[in-house]
Order: C-alpha cells, then structure tokens, then sequence
C-alpha cells in the first residue's frame, strides 16, 4: 500500500498461540486504538504534531518513555508524514510566487494577473493539502467498519527519509525497556505511567509467628496487664512467647512470588469470565539519566549511559542509583484507558518495607476522535466541500498580504524553525549550583539530563474522563490488583513464618482507605488532592 507515494510498512506478524500480548515487546501494541487515535492526532493538531516530533525526533539524545498500550514508531511516521505535507505546500506556494514575482517584474503579466495567480497557489495548495490528509485519515486511520470499510488501522507506517532503522531501533528499545532498565529525567520515576491514582507504603517487622498457643497466652498476658489486680499488687510474671524461626527470603525472591501468582490469578488460571486478559506483569528498574560531556566530544550521543539494574545494594541510595518495582499493566478500552500499579520491595533492619504507586492513562483528548466521525469515502461532494472550505480559508487570510513584513517574517521564522527540528541535537543541560569566590562553575564539566521527561501519550491525555465507566474502571481494576497484592504478601510471609499482626492491621488500614499517603486525582481541575 502506499500514502502520498510513500509506501507503507508491514504491520508486525500476528502473536503465535500462548503468546503473551500483542506481537512484540511488552507494552507496544502497533494496532491499539490509542496507536491509531495518536497517529491520526498528527494530522489534526499542528501543536501536537510539533510536540511528538520534538520528543522523539529533536531531542533523540533522550530517553524514550516506557510505552503503555501504544507504538510511538507509527506515531512519528505519521508526524513526519503530515509535516511532509505543511512543507510542500509551502514550497510549491513560495516557488509559485517567486515565478511569478519575476514575470510580474518583466511585464509579462500585470499586477491584477499577479494578485490573482499568486491566490490561486494557495488555494490550490490549501486544497491539495486538505485532500490528501482527508484521504489519509478516512483510508489509513479511520475505524474500520463492522462490514470491513475502506477504513482501518493495521499498524503500518509511511516511508519517511529522517525515521531511519537506527532511529526506529532505538525508540523500539527504550520504549518496551526490553533491558528492564526506563531512565526517567523529571522528579517523578513513573514517567509515561500518567497521573497518579493512589499511593500508599507501609513497614512491618518480620518477627517470627508465634508457636501454636502462644499467641493466646501472649494475648492473655497483654490484656492481663491493663488490669488493676484483686487484693495486694504484686508483679506480674510476663509470658514469653516462643517464636517459630523466619524461613529466611529476599526481596528478590517476594518480588517474583507476587509476579508469578499476580499473572497466574487475574489472568492464566482465572475463569474465561472474570480474566484480565490484558494484564502484563514484569519487573522494571527506574533510574535518572544524567549523564557528563567533554564539550571538545562534539554532540555524538549514540547510548544512553549503561546503569546496572540488577547487582549490587538493592535500592541503593545515590543520584545515579536504580530501583527496582514490579509494573502490572492494565490495558483496557482497546488501550486507550491504561491503569498501572507500581509495587517496590525493600527490607532494611528486619523490616520488610512496601511501596504501591497506581497511575492511570486517561482517555486520549477528544479531538483525536474527530477521525471515527469523517465519511466512509472521499467522494465528489466531499471534494467540492474542501475546495469550498479552502477558498473560504484562503480569502480569509489573504488580508495579511497587505500588512507590512512583519508577518512575512514570522512565517520564514517558521519555517526555518521546522525544517532545522530533526537535523540536530537538542539536550537540556543541568545547571550547577555556583556560589564560588571566583565563579568556578563555569569550568565544570558539561552535565545532561538524558532521561525522559515525559511521553506523547501523556500529551494527549484528556483532563476528563469521556465516560463514567471509564473512570470506574480505573478505580475498579486498582482495587482488585491491590487487593490481590495484599493477600499474597500475606501468603508469602505465612510460608516463612512471619507474624502476621503488623501486615494485617497494615492491610486494613490500606483497605479502609485511613493511611498516610493515599491520594486521588481530581482530573477536572486538572491537579492531585490528597487524604491523609
């Protein structure tokens, strides 16, 4: 297939039997409906399409966000595509008008002609434009109907010069975090989870459990002690409970029990009627990339810095330091609503500490859905109706012509910003706290901050959620995973022989919603509301 004479790329072979998920690394679905509603994105927002492109393009020296339920590859394809079609109007507008500049200046042609002429270029390139992104979002990105219309999105991508197999290497690794390393370069780890749902941590002793009858005796003795004795006080005898020895574990080993059982419970051995069938579970390192640089070196960042995500100290304190979470991956709504739960392990003076992070990807912004909403084909009416709409558009701003240069330059300005953007490198450098006698910082070595800041799929997250399902739904699958995540913690620590007193009054506060740190987010305003 081709579009705009660019021919089209194979979408990936569909997943063999057993295969977890979509073809692919985890969490990269070339053919969701978030990939698709994306991709149409570029087309229908000039800002959005700009963002992607500096994201992935301009800024290749960093990091690309861990991906959640779409392809950022045929995202940028498309970017790249409908930016092709801003340019070329331009130039066939600007090389039109500059023939005709000269002609006019020859007196082949008089000023009226010239007028003329020059408004025709641009409604005729305006038209051009309009049609082949109408016929691009109606062939290649519109829903295909349930009588299989011209319409669909197969992940395929078009054939760009600047999206070469490198580039497309790279945004393939980073973004599945195939090495289960994600390099973050904000304040926040979790970066292209989305916004916060709900967070909670809580500490609890690994004591050994009481032998059999000793927790009553110990009971008995508790209760014993907040009463007055009958008669003349004498000491109470304190009871001393027998505890059975702490089978001893790591935080290796309760990561990949609660993996295991997690995957197995919500989707491998639940009932057809109540699986989570898209739910994928792994475990991923996070780590800030910054990075020094000799600024004799030039600009050739090929690699992010290698950081050793597994080895080690876990949870090692340090600015160059990772941690290690399990990630449970929601995807629901044909993708386009993801709910993430991230859970983190540590154990520090007998005491197993536990972190639960839950982040949610909210629909995608509702002007991307204006692409289900276009006719099923391009047909003579449709193409009267642009040309209409074109000349409408084009006499509407030809009034600028007439002001003085101002604009003029402007729009050159522009145009030399977006054929600059995918050609160079852009890095932001990290700033040095200087209060020297003498300024010395102007002598430390370069520092960047490489790791990703944010992702495009967070850029096109609506503030509100499209329907009240959605929203439950988010809440809904929370709850279940964090339930479930309690009880088999639980389990672990009962086959180890780990009193059991802390985690349950732990676990009930978490349930009840009475624990520090548990938060929600107030999408309509746009902002976190806490509850302590």
């Amino acid at each position: 297939m081709t579009i705009h004479g660019a021919s089209l790329a194979a979408p990936p072979p569909p997943p063999s039997p057993g295969q977890d998920g979509p073809a692919g690394p985890p969490g990269v679905d070339a053919r969701s409906r978030a990939t698709r509603l994306l991709a149409a994105g570029t087309y229908l927002s000039p800002d959005y399409r700009r963002a992607v492109i500096r994201e992935l393009l301009t800024n290749r020296a960093r990091a690309v966000a861990p991906s959640f339920g779409y392809d950022a590859v045929p995202v940028l394809a498309h970017a790249l595509a409908a930016r092709a079609l801003q340019r070329n109007a331009w130039v066939y507008t600007g090389a039109g008008a500059a023939l005709l500049f000269v002609l006019a200046g020859t007196g082949v042609i008089d000023f009226a002609s010239f007028l003329l002429l020059v408004l025709w270029l641009w409604w005729s390139a305006d038209y051009l434009r309009r049609v082949a992104t109408l016929h691009t979002l109606i062939t290649r990105l519109k829903e295909r109907g349930p009588g299989g219309g011209p319409g669909g999105f197969e992940g395929g991508r078009p054939s760009v010069a600047l999206l070469d197999d490198e580039l497309v290497g790279k945004i393939d690794r980073e973004q599945s975090a195939r090495d289960g390393l994600a390099y973050f370069g904000g304040y926040r780890p979790f970066v292209g989870a989305g916004a916060r749902l709900r967070r909670w941590s809580n500490a609890q002793l690994l004591l050994g459990a009481p032998e059999d009858g000793d927790d009553l005796a110990e009971l008995v003795s508790r209760l014993a002690g907040r009463t007055d004795p009958v008669g003349p006080k004498e000491p109470l005898v304190p009871v001393v409970t027998r505890r059975r020895p702490v089978v001893p574990f790591d935080v290796a080993d309760l990561a990949a029990f609660v993996q295991h059982h997690i995957a197995a419970e919500l989707r491998d051995e639940a009932r057809e009627s109540e699986r989570i069938a898209t739910l994928t579970v792994e475990r991923r390192s996070y780590a800030r990339a910054v990075t020094v640089h000799d600024r004799s070196a030039g600009e050739g960042w090929t690699a992010l810095p290698a950081i050793g995500a597994a080895g080690g100290e876990h949870w090692a304190e340090g600015y160059g330091a990772s941690r290690e979470y399990l990630c449970a991956r929601i995807g629901s709504w044909d993708e386009e609503l993801v709910t993430s739960l991230f859970v983190g392990f540590d154990i520090r003076g007998n005491t197993l500490h536990t972190e639960f992070h839950s982040h949610v990807l909210t629909p995608v912004i509702s002007e991307f859905h204006l692409v289900d909403r276009l006719p099923e084909r391009l047909d003579g009416r449709l193409l009267l109706r642009a040309a209409r709409d074109s000349l409408r558009h084009v006499l509407g701003r030809s009034w600028q012509v007439l002001l003085p240069l101002g604009p003029l330059v402007a729009a050159f300005a522009r145009l030399r910003r977006h054929y600059r953007e995918g050609r160079r490198f852009e890095v932001e450098l990290v700033g040095v706290a200087d209060s020297s006698e003498f300024r010395l910082g102007r002598y430390a070595t370069l520092a960047v901050n490489r790791g990703a800041r944010t992702s495009i799929r967070e850029l096109a997250c609506s503030n509100e959620y499209h329907h009240y399902f959605q929203e439950s739904d988010a809440d809904k699958y929370t709850r279940i995973v964090e339930r479930r995540l309690l009880h088999l913690v639980e389990r672990f620590l009962r086959e180890h022989q780990v009193d059991l007193a802390d985690h349950r009054r732990n676990q009930t506060n978490v349930l009840t919603g009475n624990h520090f740190g548990t938060g929600d987010i107030d999408l309509s305003r746009n902002k976190q509301v806490n509850h302590n």
